[in-house]
């Protein structure tokens, strides 16, 4: 009995190691994300919704698009622009299909982001 119990206990913390996984592609109106925890990288692109505001950031070298790593220990994301200046620093936290970002730099006050996972 007690090893049926030590087996279900150690099948149960497994499992729930596993659901943190952040890998794959994220998305919402604004922004997809794009995760591989084994490289623990991440990219953002964001999409205004505007294809001319959209083109005229390109035209001033504003960027849309960040490169970042992931942090798994500390359960967070630095993001940096193409200079390799930090944009933004994220705690991020996964709950089933959703990933859920937190702005706590301060610039933005508390600021969450939901993404919903995207199907292969």
């Amino acid at each position: 009995m007690k090893r049926l119990i030590g087996v279900c206990l150690g099948l149960m913390i497994l499992l729930a190691a596993c659901g943190n996984k952040v890998d794959g592609t994220y998305k919402n109106k604004e922004l997809t994300l794009r995760a591989d925890d084994d490289a623990e990288t991440a990219q953002i692109n964001y999409d205004t919704g505007d294809d001319e505001l959209n083109e005229w950031m390109e035209e001033e070298e504003e960027d849309l698009n960040y490169k970042g790593e992931i942090d798994k220990k500390k359960k967070t994301m630095t993001f940096k622009d193409k200079k390799g200046n930090v944009e933004m620093k994220m705690s991020y936290k996964v709950k089933g299909k959703k990933l859920i970002l937190k702005d706590k730099s301060g610039s933005s006050g508390d600021e969450k982001i939901v993404l919903k996972k995207q199907e292969k």
